[in-house]
């Protein structure tokens, strides 16, 4: 009996054994689901890869899943490092772990996408020694086809992971993977967002901010924000200086202000991105060879650079940089820095088109509100647009009064409108107006204005027509009165010279037969006089004839004589009456004339020119040559001749032969002193070759001589018969 009751006993213990065991194993289930749903919990409530990664470390480090130690590694696409994002159980891992590619157990999942278990860590040769030297399980995590990062589950025990282990950790490694999905394509959709929204603030920006400085600042603001970068800079460039100019400048730490900073072409990294057009990208900005003194002493190390380009041509550059030595700019790196380089480049050519169009603007209107003219714009239907400050002085008019109402029915009378009308009409159809007329004051006083007329076009479309108003009143005073004291002179000068000439013929007739009487005699004594008495007589002649010629000019009372000749028997006859002349001053006097056929001109006129330039280069030539030569004048067809007059002589400077064809006028004082003479001869030259529908024109070098050159057309215009020539 006794052994059976300590039967009976020893079931009930095995019994009740057996019933806490299985309770035990359900209270750890129950833990563990409890852990793995805080865990599902946790991934999905975080949003960025970061908060991922840590709520997938401390969801798993949870004493009901009894993992000592865990990280969550993701690959750095640039360098395929695995970097240490988040981690629990070793309060020593350092923040800023980076595991090379080919080195440590955690590669392995990356090189085949598949689970990797390692019973004994201390028996691997991919091991790297650290805190753990029990077992180790490394999951991969993937999204879509790409391997991102490594889930590393450790514990303290050699062989402590079974299968439920390797369930638990897979489909927590494929919740965070799927997460960080989630969270990449969130972030690139906001960085998407921003993008636009960045483009569309600037483009709002380019239209409704003119001021360049705060434009391109607040450019500059976006990319350094979307870049997530420390600093940054952009400046414009100055063609006149060949230099760029930092205008804007963005510093989220440190104490240096580079705004106004100056960089050659081939400067630093901007000179350098202007010399090649192309952008660039440092990683390390201290070591790099090319860097520029002024940015010697810096606190970033990577540095991208992208050129300002306007169709080819650079108008300035944009640089981003980071503090981070770790931070690597990319390829969206650069399609950002880009989009924004394209958007300052567009903001500085409106900025200087706009300054341009300003500045331009603002000198014509200087222009018009200064002009001592009277200016006035019209719209197409005559009515006034605007008028400058001299149009309201010469008419009394406020520009308040006039603008908006028709400008005929302001500034004309009856007899004056249709013209008036007539010019507006004519100036509209794209045609210049220019007139002298009588307009009407508001006080209804008239003015003697000289009108221009001319019409506006825009873009190939008459917009209205600019009418400027001269007021001559005193000029027209002053020409009548001129013009009546110059013909009050000239027939002065033509009465007297008449009257002159009466008498001095009898003086030179008288003083002619009384030599004759005197040689009849052998009077000798007298016959020396008499002849200095007929000589002065003969120039004093010369001279009411040259005063009588110019004054008849001046009158509009000069007519040629026209008839057909030879100019060679008159070219001969010239140089005949010529040579007396210059043999006085031991010259050489030589001709030739090439001219056939003949010419319908003044003979006498002809003659007088070519003696009146004859005797010049004898007066001025001593002992040297003188040259007189026709020929057909080939540069101005065969209906034109050539005389030139050349000699040897002290010739002119350039300011005496500016008034060398001036009436009265010598080259200069001492030259009358010395050779003597009125200054008229050439002057009543060149009035008589321009009232034969030529010209005459003179070259000279002092010391070297001088050469007269006169062209003539072979046959006279018939409308130049009676011509009136001003002095030049």
């Amino acid at each position: 009996m006794r052994t059976l009751s300590i039967q009976h006993s020893e079931r009930i213990r095995l019994t009740r054994a057996s019933t806490s065991s299985s309770t035990q194993r359900q209270s750890d289930l129950a833990l563990r689901q409890a852990a793995l749903l805080r865990l599902s919990t946790a991934i999905a409530a975080a949003e960025t890869e970061d908060e991922i990664c840590r709520a997938v470390v401390q969801g798993l480090f949870d004493r009901a899943l009894g993992y000592d130690f865990l990280a969550l590694l993701l690959v750095d696409g640039a360098t395929g490092d695995r970097v240490l994002v988040a981690s629990a159980g070793w309060d020593e891992a350092p923040p800023d772990l980076r595991i090379q590619p080919g080195t440590g157990l955690s590669e392995r999942p990356l090189l085949d996408g598949r689970l990797h278990y390692t019973p004994q860590v201390t028996q691997d040769t991919r091991y790297l020694p650290t805190r753990n030297t029990g077992s180790e399980v490394d999951v991969p995590m993937q999204v879509g086809h790409e391997l991102v990062g490594v889930l590393v589950v450790e514990s303290n025990r050699p062989e402590a992971f079974g299968d439920d282990d390797f369930e638990i950790l897979t489909s927590a490694a494929n919740q965070a993977a799927i997460a960080i999905g989630r969270a990449r394509l969130i972030a690139a959709e906001r960085q998407k967002a921003g993008e636009q929204q960045a483009l569309l603030d600037t483009i709002s920006d380019l239209s409704a901010q003119l001021e360049l400085g705060t434009l391109l600042q607040a450019v500059l603001e976006r990319a350094v924000t979307l870049l997530h970068v420390s600093h940054g800079e952009l400046a414009i460039y100055e063609p006149e200086t060949e230099e760029l100019v930092v205008v804007a400048s963005h510093i989220t730490m440190g104490k240096r202000e580079t705004t106004g900073t100056r960089m050659k072409i081939g400067e630093g990294a901007m000179g350098h991105v202007a010399q090649t057009l192309e952008p660039l990208v440092i990683d390390s900005y201290r070591e790099w060879a090319g860097r520029s003194a002024q940015y010697a002493r810096v606190d970033f190390h990577g540095v991208m650079v992208a050129p300002l380009l306007i169709g080819g041509k650079l108008v300035g550059a944009i640089a981003v940089m980071d503090r981070d030595p770790d931070r690597r700019f990319g390829d969206d790196d650069l399609r950002l820095i880009r989009m924004f380089a394209s958007q300052a480049a567009i903001a500085v050519e409106n900025a200087r088109l706009y300054t341009g169009s300003r500045q331009q603007q603002q000198y014509f209107q200087e222009l018009v509100d200064n002009s001592p003219v009277a200016i006035v714009t019209l719209d197409v239907d005559h009515d006034v647009v605007s008028c400058n400050p001299a149009f309201e002085k010469l008419f009394d008019y406020t520009q308040e009064e006039v603008v908006g109402k028709n400008l005929d029915d302001l500034i004309t009378t009856e007899e004056t409108r249709k013209e008036a009308i007539g010019y507006t009409e004519q100036a509209l159809g794209s045609q210049r107006v220019k007139a002298i007329s009588k307009r009407c004051r508001k006080d209804g006083s008239l003015v003697d204005v000289e009108v221009l007329g001319v019409p506006v076009i825009v873009d190939g479309k008459r917009v209205g027509l600019m009418a400027l108003y001269h007021d001559i009143s005193e000029l027209l005073d002053a020409r009548r009165e001129a013009e009546a004291a110059n013909s009050a002179k000239s027939q002065f000068l033509a009465n007297m010279s008449h009257e002159l000439r009466t008498p001095l013929n009898a003086i030179i007739g008288y003083s002619e037969m009384l030599r004759e009487e005197a040689e009849d005699r052998e009077l000798e004594d007298f016959v020396a006089d008499l002849e200095k008495i007929g000589s002065a007589g003969h120039h004093l002649l010369r001279l009411i004839n040259d005063i009588l010629d110019l004054s008849k000019i001046e009158a509009g009372r000069m007519e040629l004589s026209v008839e057909t000749f030879e100019l060679g028997p008159l070219i001969e006859d010239v140089v005949t009456t010529a040579i007396p002349l210059a043999e006085r001053n031991g010259n050489r006097l030589e001709s030739e004339c090439t001219v056939d056929g003949t010419l319908h001109s003044d003979p006498t006129r002809v003659r007088q020119v070519l003696l009146n330039l004859l005797s010049n280069a004898c007066k001025f030539t001593k002992d040297g040559s003188i040259r007189l030569a026709a020929r057909a004048d080939g540069s101005g067809g065969a209906g034109w001749v050539e005389i030139e007059v050349r000699d040897s002589g002290i010739g002119m400077t350039d300011e005496q032969m500016g008034r060398l064809f001036q009436a009265f006028t010598q080259a200069e004082a001492s030259t009358a002193a010395k050779y003597g003479g009125t200054g008229l001869g050439l002057a009543i030259s060149r009035r008589f070759c321009r009232m034969m529908g030529g010209d005459v024109d003179v070259e000279s070098s002092p010391g070297e001589g001088t050469v007269f050159t006169v062209r003539l057309p072979r046959v006279a215009p018939q409308h130049q018969e009676r011509v009136v020539e001003a002095a030049p």
